[in-house]
């Protein structure tokens, strides 16, 4: 595993990376649904641009002011912020782009996935340009989702499975298990528990995915 303060950098990277690629999306796009389930493309970003400018603190008090149960009140969250101009949400992301929030008892390395999966899921369904992503730090993240599967609906099912990254050159999983191949962002988006990212790989691990 790589350590903690290179992983926080390549957060800080891929939040600048992202804000870019946003930054290019035409106004009309932030009002487009998003690959997250009742969120638009701007909700996703406002989901994103909390997170880097969260502290633990901060993230207490606004949870415990929502009186929701914690996915309702970060979608209450996520559209709150994602109501801003989406100038404004760009330099946001850029400012906070060092920003090191992350989950207690859960490694920098889902915040990595955070930005990677979550820039995918808005920029995806309005043919934005998705920063490529080097390979090592999709395995970083791939390795992190593997560990914390029970925090996705797919988590039981992607223990068994054996994923190929035919695009980065690595492979994760048990070595006798179905293999499930393809993108390594596609491999992200499945251990998140997203179905396009299941729809994307091929292999008897991908049909058992969709299964």
């Amino acid at each position: 595993m790589t350590d903690d303060e290179t992983v926080w950098r390549w957060i800080a990277e891929e939040r600048v990376a992202l804000a870019d690629a946003l930054e290019a999306l035409p106004a009309e796009a932030w009002d487009e649904p998003s690959q997250c389930r009742g969120w638009k493309v701007r909700d996703v970003v406002g989901h994103l641009v909390s997170l880097a400018e969260a502290t633990r603190w901060s993230v207490t008090v606004d949870l415990a002011r929502q009186l929701r149960l914690p996915d309702e009140a970060l979608s209450r969250i996520a559209k709150r912020e994602g109501r801003a101009d989406p100038t404004e949400l760009v330099a946001r992301l850029h400012a906070a782009a060092r920003g090191r929030f992350v989950v207690f008892t859960q490694p920098p390395a889902v915040s990595l996935g955070e930005v990677i999966v979550h820039g995918i899921d808005a920029l995806r369904p309005v043919g934005g340009d998705e920063p490529a992503v080097d390979p090592e730090r999709t395995l970083e993240v791939a390795q992190a989702y593997r560990n914390v599967g029970f925090v996705f609906s797919a988590g039981r099912v992607t223990r068994k499975i054996r994923f190929e990254a035919t695009d980065a050159g690595w492979v994760i999983g048990p070595t006798e298990g179905p293999v499930a191949q393809g993108a390594a962002t596609d491999v992200l988006l499945a251990l998140a528990g997203r179905a396009e990212g299941c729809e994307a790989l091929g292999g008897p691990g991908a049909d058992l995915l969709l299964s």
